[in-house]
């Protein structure tokens, strides 16, 4: 059995395939942003598709048993549609690359058997993301994001508990009590309205927790009043909440000028609103599921120092949440949830966040030749040598991560011991704002002993506390509140990592690696050498780890023209795109229903 998931629409598309294979479950997973390299991408998952098709030795979607398409709203445009008509013959293009005249023509002229189609309610791919892909036989589950969901998992089914959002049915104890609600200001909702005002997009939630990392520094003063009388069950309503936000004005000034007082202090208030609103949906979530484990996702898993908390609070014993827990993973969801509705029985255990594939290896000659590179042999010693001696460096090896995470294979990597490391990462390779922290990843069986680690964290998903040790020890991944978002890597999970960890602490008695993810500003993480060695050439980077290659900058090295690059970026999709659509679609009909399109339009 094989079956595709997709998310088609809004924001972070994508594709996921589950199969059997020799008595086990294999998974694949990709966004769509990792591959035509737009962030947050809006576009039709062509690319996505055939990513995961060409995984399992497919060609097309007629040898795949289910596809599952997440519901994202149930209020579409027309029937049949997620898109629609209208909205397509106005060419509508919001924002991004939000194309719905080009999504439109791909939607309805797939070729596909419509039997085999299947749409899964968006808080429900949620929350099969977390528990199908976690350890626990049974589990109690917990979404908290644009919608809000309580489940229980026992074996392979998935029960509603409560339930709302995305304008599907509203459940509450186990049973419809609308046939729809709309959607109001929940916490998640509430934390995207703060990071608005502090001058970022709806995808800036990592900035506002970061800058609530400073309130230690000022004194405390709240900017808003906070709604008393918030929690009906497991609806929390924040529409006062954001209401009273009206009166402040937004953040208009520069990057080092944020962290002050005033706008510390409105990160500071979101990030307690939403520790304490998901405290209680966590106690909830307990009493209604009644089970001691909590599989849990959405958007608001991403934060990382809430996740400790919940985690250190004794509501459960143990907590898993998968790395790609926002949008991203809901392709995966959906895969999953059509997987055990059909009956499959085998359980799909995420012990490590490497769904993709690896890489074709780059022509590495004339590259080298053309751009002045040095290439030769990455050796775990050679590579730990370099990194001890100040060098920053690209890691692009073996599968692709899932989810916004980057867990060592599409790593930036430095020594965290380095003073102004932290400065030179974030202003000369990830060009964004300076109080942004970083990760360090350390060895699961030897972590040091200045961080409290908050448990086991494979995931980069679990703050832990530094001690005044390691503060002096490794500065360049502590924050200013003394957090440090873990990740702990086992042999089993990625053995070449480990060593590399494990060389650079005998070398320098220092088993952790800075981590961050190998993309620069506004644009996702690398998937292929080749997008891998274009940001080294674009940014600051000394050198790049291409499977068992080490790429490295000379003085012949020849300075990138970052506009040219991201033309030639730019082709390559659009040409791509062209023979996707040729591969998936009937292109009489694509063609017949642009035309009608531009008739309509003129």
């Amino acid at each position: 059995m094989i079956v595709l998931g997709l998310k088609c629409f809004s924001h972070d598309t994508g594709a996921a395939i589950v199969g059997e294979t020799n008595g086990r479950l294999v998974v694949h997973a990709i966004s769509e942003a990792r591959l035509n390299r737009r962030k947050h991408s809006f576009a039709y998952p062509l690319m996505s598709i055939a990513y995961c098709l060409d995984a399992f030795g497919l060609t097309s979607l007629d040898e795949v048993d289910l596809i599952c398409i997440d519901r994202h709203m149930e209020l579409w445009p027309e029937a049949g549609s997620q898109f629609g008509y209208a909205a397509a013959q106005a060419r509508r293009h919001p924002r991004y690359d939000d194309n719905y005249r080009w999504n439109y023509l791909i939607e309805q002229t797939l070729k596909l058997d419509h039997a085999k189609v299947r749409l899964i309610n968006h808080v429900d791919a949620h929350a099969a993301s977390t528990y199908f892909a976690s350890p626990f036989d049974s589990a109690a589950v917990m979404v908290a994001e644009g919608g809000t969901g309580i489940y229980r998992g026992e074996g392979t089914t998935l029960g509603v508990v409560d339930r709302m959002g995305y304008f599907g049915d509203t459940w509450r104890d186990g049973k419809i009590v609308l046939p729809r609600k709309d959607h109001f200001v929940n916490s998640s909702f509430m934390y995207d309205a703060v990071s608005a005002l502090l001058g970022y997009d709806v995808f800036g939630a990592g900035q506002t927790m970061a800058l609530a990392g400073f309130a230690n520094r000022f004194a405390q003063r709240d900017r808003f009043t906070v709604e008393p009388d918030r929690f009906d069950g497991f609806i929390v309503n924040h529409d006062k909440t954001v209401q009273d936000m009206q009166s402040l004005e937004p953040y208009r000034g520069n990057d080092t000028d944020i962290v002050a007082e005033p706008w510390v202090n409105l990160a500071r208030q979101a990030q307690e609103i939403l520790r304490t609103d998901l405290l209680y949906l966590a106690n909830l979530t307990r009493t209604k599921a009644g089970t001691h484990q909590l599989a849990y996702a959405g958007g608001a898993a991403l934060n990382c120092l809430i996740n400790a908390e919940i985690l250190h609070a004794g509501i459960f014993d143990e907590l898993f949440v998968q790395p790609a827990a926002s949008d991203e993973g809901i392709p995966l969801g959906c895969a999953l949830h059509g997987y055990h509705t059909l009956g499959g029985k085998q359980r799909f255990v995420m012990d490590n966040g490497y769904l993709g594939k690896a890489p074709s290896p780059a022509p590495l000659g004339d590259l080298a030749r053309i751009h002045g590179l040095a290439v030769g042999s990455a050796d775990p010693d050679a590579v730990a040598a370099l990194l001890a001696n100040g060098a920053i460096i690209g890691r692009c090896v073996g599968a692709s991560e899932y989810g916004p995470r980057a867990l060592g294979n599409r790593s930036i990597l430095a020594d965290p011991r380095a003073p102004g490391m932290k400065d030179r990462l974030n202003a000369q390779i990830k060009h964004r704002e300076g109080f942004r922290p970083f990760a360090p990843s350390c060895l699961a069986d030897a972590p040091p002993d200045w961080l409290k680690a908050p448990g086991t964290s494979p995931f980069m998903l679990l703050a832990g506390q530094a001690s005044e040790i390691g503060k002096q020890t490794a500065p360049a991944v502590i924050h200013a509140d003394g957090s440090s978002r873990v990740q702990a890597v086992t042999r089993e999970a990625n053995p070449g990592y480990y060593d590399l960890i494990r060389a650079f602490g005998a070398r320098t008695g220092c088993a952790v690696l800075l981590n961050t993810s190998f993309n620069d500003k506004d644009e996702p993480i690398v998937e292929t050498e080749e997008d891998a060695i274009n940001c080294m050439l674009r940014t600051g980077l000394d050198a790049i780890v291409l499977g068992d290659r080490l790429v490295s900058r000379t003085t012949l090295t020849r300075a990138a023209d970052p506009e040219a690059m991201r033309r030639s970026t730019t082709e390559r999709v659009d040409f791509a795109y062209r023979g996707l659509i040729e591969r998936f679609c009937d292109m009489e009909a694509y063609v017949a229903l642009a035309l009608r399109l531009n008739e309509d339009s003129a």
